[in-house]
Protein backbone atom coordinates (compact mmCIF):
# COMPACT_ATOMS: atom_id res chain seq x y z
CA UNK A 1 0.00 0.00 0.00
CA UNK A 2 1.53 3.17 -0.99
CA UNK A 3 0.14 6.82 -1.22
CA UNK A 4 2.09 10.58 -0.63
CA UNK A 5 -0.98 10.76 1.86
CA UNK A 6 0.09 9.51 5.72
CA UNK A 7 -3.08 8.64 6.82
CA UNK A 8 -6.07 7.01 4.88
CA UNK A 9 -9.19 6.42 5.45
CA UNK A 10 -11.18 4.03 3.39
CA UNK A 11 -14.92 2.99 3.44
CA UNK A 12 -16.40 -0.59 2.36
CA UNK A 13 -19.62 -1.01 4.70
CA UNK A 14 -20.34 -2.37 7.16
CA UNK A 15 -16.53 -1.62 8.06
CA UNK A 16 -14.24 1.39 7.58
CA UNK A 17 -10.46 1.54 7.67
CA UNK A 18 -7.75 3.66 8.68
CA UNK A 19 -4.47 3.57 7.48
CA UNK A 20 -1.41 5.06 8.99
CA UNK A 21 0.30 4.67 5.82
CA UNK A 22 3.98 5.60 6.43
CA UNK A 23 5.69 1.80 6.20
CA UNK A 24 9.24 3.66 5.31
CA UNK A 25 9.00 5.31 8.58
CA UNK A 26 7.69 1.99 9.85
CA UNK A 27 4.35 4.29 10.53
CA UNK A 28 5.62 6.43 12.70
CA UNK A 29 3.09 9.11 14.22
CA UNK A 30 3.50 12.76 13.30
CA UNK A 31 1.83 15.78 14.61
CA UNK A 32 -0.35 15.89 11.15
CA UNK A 33 -1.08 12.43 11.47
CA UNK A 34 -2.83 12.90 15.13
CA UNK A 35 -4.48 16.04 14.12
CA UNK A 36 -6.13 14.13 11.08
CA UNK A 37 -7.46 11.22 13.15
CA UNK A 38 -10.73 12.97 14.62
CA UNK A 39 -12.07 14.11 11.37
CA UNK A 40 -11.76 10.40 9.94
CA UNK A 41 -13.59 8.76 13.52
CA UNK A 42 -16.00 11.81 13.41
CA UNK A 43 -16.90 10.68 9.33
CA UNK A 44 -17.32 6.99 10.84
CA UNK A 45 -19.83 8.03 13.82
CA UNK A 46 -21.54 10.39 11.09
CA UNK A 47 -22.04 7.22 8.78
CA UNK A 48 -24.90 4.65 9.48
CA UNK A 49 -23.47 2.14 7.10
CA UNK A 50 -20.43 2.05 8.68
CA UNK A 51 -20.75 -0.46 11.90
CA UNK A 52 -17.26 -1.26 12.79
CA UNK A 53 -13.88 0.84 12.62
CA UNK A 54 -10.51 -0.99 11.84
CA UNK A 55 -7.25 0.70 12.65
CA UNK A 56 -3.96 -0.92 10.61
CA UNK A 57 -0.53 -0.04 9.62
CA UNK A 58 0.30 -0.15 5.97
CA UNK A 59 2.78 -2.59 5.02
CA UNK A 60 4.81 -5.84 6.46
CA UNK A 61 6.69 -4.62 9.36
CA UNK A 62 4.73 -2.55 11.70
CA UNK A 63 1.26 -1.48 13.15
CA UNK A 64 2.15 1.93 14.23
CA UNK A 65 6.29 2.14 15.53
CA UNK A 66 5.55 4.96 17.75
CA UNK A 67 5.48 8.82 17.79
CA UNK A 68 7.64 10.16 15.09
CA UNK A 69 11.22 10.91 17.11
CA UNK A 70 12.25 13.35 14.38
CA UNK A 71 9.77 16.12 15.06
CA UNK A 72 10.37 16.27 18.92
CA UNK A 73 13.10 18.90 18.60
CA UNK A 74 10.56 21.16 16.90
CA UNK A 75 7.04 20.13 18.14
CA UNK A 76 7.93 18.94 21.46
CA UNK A 77 11.23 20.59 22.36
CA UNK A 78 10.16 21.55 26.04
CA UNK A 79 7.31 21.44 28.35
CA UNK A 80 5.68 24.70 26.57
CA UNK A 81 6.07 23.80 22.99
CA UNK A 82 4.71 20.37 23.40
CA UNK A 83 1.16 21.50 24.65
CA UNK A 84 -0.10 21.46 21.22
CA UNK A 85 1.29 17.75 20.09
CA UNK A 86 -0.34 16.79 23.57
CA UNK A 87 -3.45 18.18 22.41
CA UNK A 88 -3.68 16.84 19.21
CA UNK A 89 -2.76 13.39 20.20
CA UNK A 90 -5.30 13.52 23.17
CA UNK A 91 -8.06 14.59 20.96
CA UNK A 92 -7.12 11.65 18.29
CA UNK A 93 -7.21 8.75 21.47
CA UNK A 94 -10.19 10.39 22.68
CA UNK A 95 -11.86 10.10 19.64
CA UNK A 96 -11.25 6.21 19.29
CA UNK A 97 -12.49 5.83 22.97
CA UNK A 98 -15.70 7.78 22.87
CA UNK A 99 -16.96 6.70 19.72
CA UNK A 100 -20.24 5.04 20.00
CA UNK A 101 -18.58 2.37 17.11
CA UNK A 102 -16.88 -0.45 18.04
CA UNK A 103 -12.69 0.11 17.16
CA UNK A 104 -10.41 -2.94 15.88
CA UNK A 105 -6.64 -2.75 15.93
CA UNK A 106 -5.07 -4.99 13.79
CA UNK A 107 -1.48 -5.06 14.81
CA UNK A 108 1.13 -6.37 12.40
CA UNK A 109 4.23 -6.59 13.35
CA UNK A 110 5.78 -3.19 15.51
CA UNK A 111 3.79 -1.79 18.16
CA UNK A 112 5.38 0.15 20.50
CA UNK A 113 4.87 3.88 22.07
CA UNK A 114 2.04 5.37 20.18
CA UNK A 115 1.06 2.34 18.18
CA UNK A 116 0.43 1.08 21.92
CA UNK A 117 -1.87 3.85 23.05
CA UNK A 118 -3.40 4.04 20.18
CA UNK A 119 -4.06 -0.21 20.57
CA UNK A 120 -5.33 0.17 24.20
CA UNK A 121 -7.71 2.98 23.19
CA UNK A 122 -9.13 0.56 20.46
CA UNK A 123 -11.86 -1.75 21.53
CA UNK A 124 -10.25 -4.81 20.40
CA UNK A 125 -7.26 -5.85 18.99
CA UNK A 126 -5.93 -8.90 16.98
CA UNK A 127 -2.26 -8.97 16.44
CA UNK A 128 0.15 -11.21 14.20
CA UNK A 129 1.69 -13.98 15.54
CA UNK A 130 5.67 -12.10 15.58
CA UNK A 131 3.95 -8.94 16.55
CA UNK A 132 6.15 -7.15 19.48
CA UNK A 133 4.81 -4.88 21.89
CA UNK A 134 7.20 -2.00 23.75
CA UNK A 135 6.46 1.47 25.59
CA UNK A 136 10.24 3.27 25.39
CA UNK A 137 9.11 5.78 27.56
CA UNK A 138 11.35 5.38 30.42
CA UNK A 139 14.22 5.13 27.91
CA UNK A 140 13.29 8.97 26.33
CA UNK A 141 12.59 10.17 30.05
CA UNK A 142 9.16 10.91 28.88
CA UNK A 143 6.11 10.33 31.55
CA UNK A 144 2.77 9.08 29.40
CA UNK A 145 0.02 11.40 30.77
CA UNK A 146 -2.41 9.29 32.69
CA UNK A 147 -5.19 10.49 30.60
CA UNK A 148 -3.67 9.98 27.50
CA UNK A 149 -2.69 6.15 27.68
CA UNK A 150 -1.42 5.07 31.59
CA UNK A 151 -5.01 5.25 32.75
CA UNK A 152 -6.25 2.77 29.77
CA UNK A 153 -3.50 0.85 29.55
CA UNK A 154 -4.00 -0.35 33.30
CA UNK A 155 -7.49 -0.74 32.48
CA UNK A 156 -6.48 -3.18 29.76
CA UNK A 157 -3.69 -5.07 31.40
CA UNK A 158 -4.34 -4.70 35.04
CA UNK A 159 -1.90 -2.48 37.12
CA UNK A 160 0.95 -4.82 37.79
CA UNK A 161 1.67 -5.48 34.18
CA UNK A 162 1.06 -2.17 33.20
CA UNK A 163 3.42 -1.24 35.64
CA UNK A 164 6.14 -3.71 34.48
CA UNK A 165 5.48 -2.65 30.77
CA UNK A 166 6.46 1.24 31.84
CA UNK A 167 9.25 0.68 34.19
CA UNK A 168 10.75 -1.93 32.11
CA UNK A 169 10.58 -0.55 28.77
CA UNK A 170 11.22 -4.28 27.64
CA UNK A 171 9.71 -5.49 24.30
CA UNK A 172 6.47 -8.30 24.66
CA UNK A 173 6.01 -10.75 21.81
CA UNK A 174 2.80 -11.65 21.12
CA UNK A 175 1.95 -14.70 23.28
CA UNK A 176 3.35 -12.51 25.87
CA UNK A 177 0.51 -10.03 25.10
CA UNK A 178 -2.10 -12.39 24.83
CA UNK A 179 -1.25 -14.04 28.42
CA UNK A 180 -1.75 -10.09 30.00
CA UNK A 181 -5.02 -9.55 28.03
CA UNK A 182 -2.91 -6.50 25.86
CA UNK A 183 -4.49 -8.46 22.86
CA UNK A 184 -7.73 -10.36 22.50
CA UNK A 185 -6.00 -12.86 19.45
CA UNK A 186 -3.08 -13.75 17.83
CA UNK A 187 -3.35 -15.11 14.71
CA UNK A 188 -0.69 -16.58 11.88
CA UNK A 189 0.86 -13.36 10.19
CA UNK A 190 -0.38 -14.95 6.96
CA UNK A 191 -4.20 -15.20 8.17
CA UNK A 192 -4.38 -11.63 9.99
CA UNK A 193 -6.05 -9.39 7.26
CA UNK A 194 -8.56 -12.21 6.49
CA UNK A 195 -9.39 -12.95 10.23
CA UNK A 196 -9.78 -9.67 10.97
CA UNK A 197 -12.13 -8.82 8.87
CA UNK A 198 -14.07 -11.54 9.12
CA UNK A 199 -14.16 -11.15 13.02
CA UNK A 200 -15.59 -7.17 12.42
CA UNK A 201 -17.84 -8.57 9.86
CA UNK A 202 -19.90 -10.99 13.03
CA UNK A 203 -19.65 -7.62 15.12
CA UNK A 204 -20.89 -5.68 12.42
CA UNK A 205 -23.97 -8.37 11.98
CA UNK A 206 -25.04 -7.67 16.00
CA UNK A 207 -27.52 -4.99 16.77
CA UNK A 208 -25.73 -1.92 16.53
CA UNK A 209 -27.81 0.17 19.45
CA UNK A 210 -26.57 -2.81 21.68
CA UNK A 211 -23.01 -3.14 20.64
CA UNK A 212 -22.84 1.03 21.05
CA UNK A 213 -24.28 0.54 24.50
CA UNK A 214 -22.43 -2.37 25.51
CA UNK A 215 -19.16 -0.67 24.65
CA UNK A 216 -20.52 2.95 26.67
CA UNK A 217 -21.32 0.35 29.92
CA UNK A 218 -17.86 -1.35 29.63
CA UNK A 219 -16.64 2.05 29.88
CA UNK A 220 -18.32 3.73 32.69
CA UNK A 221 -17.71 -0.03 34.22
CA UNK A 222 -14.17 1.05 35.03
CA UNK A 223 -15.31 4.69 37.21
CA UNK A 224 -15.87 4.68 40.11
CA UNK A 225 -19.71 3.79 40.75
CA UNK A 226 -20.30 7.65 41.99
CA UNK A 227 -19.17 8.77 39.03
CA UNK A 228 -21.09 6.62 36.45
CA UNK A 229 -23.41 8.46 34.36
CA UNK A 230 -26.38 6.47 35.22
CA UNK A 231 -29.23 8.23 33.47
CA UNK A 232 -27.54 7.85 30.42
CA UNK A 233 -26.83 4.02 31.33
CA UNK A 234 -30.77 3.80 31.84
CA UNK A 235 -32.10 5.79 28.88
CA UNK A 236 -29.35 3.95 26.51
CA UNK A 237 -30.98 0.31 27.87
CA UNK A 238 -34.38 1.47 27.49
CA UNK A 239 -33.41 2.46 23.98
CA UNK A 240 -32.29 -0.66 23.07
CA UNK A 241 -35.86 -2.46 24.33
CA UNK A 242 -37.87 -0.05 22.58
CA UNK A 243 -36.56 -0.38 19.58
CA UNK A 244 -37.18 -1.81 15.76
CA UNK A 245 -34.58 -4.17 16.47
CA UNK A 246 -35.44 -5.65 19.95
CA UNK A 247 -38.58 -6.72 17.73
CA UNK A 248 -36.42 -7.92 15.37
CA UNK A 249 -34.44 -9.95 17.01
CA UNK A 250 -36.80 -11.34 19.18
CA UNK A 251 -38.39 -12.62 16.07
CA UNK A 252 -35.80 -13.65 14.39
CA UNK A 253 -34.42 -16.20 17.12
CA UNK A 254 -38.36 -17.58 17.87
CA UNK A 255 -38.32 -18.15 13.74
CA UNK A 256 -34.98 -19.52 13.68
CA UNK A 257 -33.54 -17.15 11.36
CA UNK A 258 -30.41 -14.54 11.03
CA UNK A 259 -31.94 -11.25 12.05
CA UNK A 260 -31.70 -8.42 10.11
CA UNK A 261 -31.01 -4.83 12.25
CA UNK A 262 -31.24 -1.68 11.33
CA UNK A 263 -29.52 0.10 14.50
CA UNK A 264 -33.51 1.63 14.71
Amino acid sequence: MSSAQPLLFHKEAPLAWITFNRPERRNAVSLEMWQAIPDFVAQVAADNDIRVLLIRGAGDEAFISGADISQFGSVRANADTTQTYDRATGTALASLATLEKPVVAMINGICFGGGCSVAVMCDLRICSDDSRFCIPAARLSVAYPVERGVERLVHVVGAANATEILVTARVYNAAEALRMSLVNQVVPKAELESYTRDYALKIADNAPLSVASHKFFVRESTKAATLRDMDKIRAWSTRCFNSDDYKEGVTAFMQKRRPKFQGK
